[in-house]
C-alpha cells in the first residue's frame, strides 16, 4: 500500500505535507499544548496562546494562508479538540473558561467561538453561561459566531453569518442572527462531512 501512494503523489507533495506536520508538532509543543495528535497541519499565520489546558486530537488543520487563524486559551481555562478538526483563514477560537470540539468539526473562514462575554453589557451582569459544546460533524459556516453557553449538536451545520445565541439540537441547520433552527437535516448512520 505505502508503494502504491508513492506512485500517485509525487515526491514534492510528500515533502510539503511532511513539513507541514512537522511545523504543526513543533509549534503545537512550543506554544504549551498538554496533548496533541498525530499529523497536526498548520499552514500560513497560526497564533496559538495556550495558557490554560489546551488538547488537540489526530490530524488537526489549521489553514492560515488567506488569514491568521488564533486560539487563545486563558490561565484556568481548557480546550479540547477532537480528531480530524479543520479551521480555515481567519479561525478565532477564544476559551476563558471551557470549550469542546467534537471530531470531524469544520469551521469555515471567520468562525469564531468564545466562551466569554468579556465585557459587562450592564452592571454585574453573567459574563460566562456555561461551556460552549460543539459536536462531531459540526460545520460552521463563514463568519458563524457560537457564544457563551451554547451547544451545537452533532452533524448540525450553522449557516454563514449566523449568531449562535441558544443551543441547536443535532443533524438540523440553523441560520440567521439570532440563529433558529431551519430544517432537521437527513444524515445517514455514520456520515462524516468532509
Amino acid at each position: 500500500m505505502r508503494n502504491q501512494w508513492r506512485g500517485f503523489v509525487p515526491t514534492r507533495d510528500r515533502l510539503v505535507l511532511g513539513a507541514r506536520m512537522a511545523r504543526g508538532m513543533a509549534t503545537l509543543r512550543l506554544a504549551g499544548a498538554d496533548r496533541f495528535g498525530a499529523h497536526p497541519q498548520l499552514l500560513g499565520l497560526v497564533r496559538l496562546r495556550l495558557r490554560g489546558r489546551a488538547v488537540f486530537g489526530d490530524r488537526f488543520r489549521a489553514d492560515g494562508l488567506g488569514a491568521t487563524v488564533s486560539i487563545t486559551v486563558m490561565p484556568g481555562a481548557r480546550l479540547e479538540i477532537g480528531d480530524d478538526v479543520y479551521l480555515n483563514a481567519g479561525v478565532c477560537i477564544e476559551a476563558w473558561h471551557q470549550i469542546a470540539i467534537g471530531s470531524n468539526v469544520l469551521m469555515a473562514p471567520y468562525a469564531s467561538v468564545i466562551d466569554d462575554s468579556r465585557h459587562e453589557v450592564e452592571p454585574g451582569a453573567r459574563l460566562s453561561r456555561g461551556p460552549v459544546v460543539i459536536g462531531d460533524n459540526a460545520w460552521l459556516g463563514r463568519g458563524a459566531a457560537v457564544l457563551p453557553g451554547v451547544t451545537i449538536g452533532a452533524g448540525s451545520v450553522i449557516g454563514a453569518g449566523s449568531v449562535v445565541t441558544k443551543d441547536v439540537p443535532p443533524a438540523c441547520l440553523a441560520a440567521g442572527a439570532p440563529a433558529r433552527v431551519v430544517r432537521k437535516l437527513d444524515l445517514p448512520e455514520g456520515w462524516i462531512r468532509h
